[in-house]
């Protein structure tokens, strides 16, 4: 019996590119599982974290759509970010150049920016802090949302107890 007959088939059982394919998807699959099995996130507790974000130049109907207690919700996934534990509202404020070519900052009516503290579930791994399925550092923007409001926001601080 020949290794490959006048068919190109290995064995008379299996053609040889097909036989490749094969063996190439499967290694694919073993990489891919064994990289999921080696991810640092994988094996790291889960710890509480406080949460600072930022939600900039916003009406007051947005501020009053975000409470203490509310759930927040990552915009695309869905998945839980945290739970609103303080809010804090203020003047939202831009520069503007004054009338002897300084930059100032001036208060935008009607404008604000709430700084909110929220509690999560973090998995804390030596490389990074993941929050809701979502690596988060200081400086990351996320779309947030509740039942009332979806709203851009910035990190500006994690803390992990």
């Amino acid at each position: 019996m020949k290794l490959i007959d006048n068919k190109g088939k290995l064995f008379g059982i299996i053609n040889i590119i097909d036989l490749m394919v094969i063996i190439l998807v499967a290694l694919l699959a073993y990489g891919g599982v064994t990289r999921l099995k080696q991810s640092p996130v994988a094996e790291a507790e889960t710890k509480k974290a406080l949460v600072t974000i930022e939600i900039s130049n916003v009406r007051m109907a947005t501020v009053n759509g975000i409470e203490v207690g509310d759930k927040l919700y990552h915009y695309d996934k869905g998945t839980l970010f945290g739970t609103i534990v303080d809010k804090k509202v203020e003047p939202y404020k831009e520069p503007v150049e004054s009338g002897d070519g300084r930059w100032v900052l001036a208060e935008v009516p009607e404008k604000y920016v709430v700084t909110l503290k929220v509690e999560a579930d973090a998995k804390d791994s030596a490389d990074v802090v993941v929050i809701g399925g979502e690596h988060t550092r200081i400086g990351t923007q996320f779309r947030l949302k509740n039942k009332k409001v979806a709203v851009t926001s910035t990190v500006l601080g994690v803390e992990i107890e």
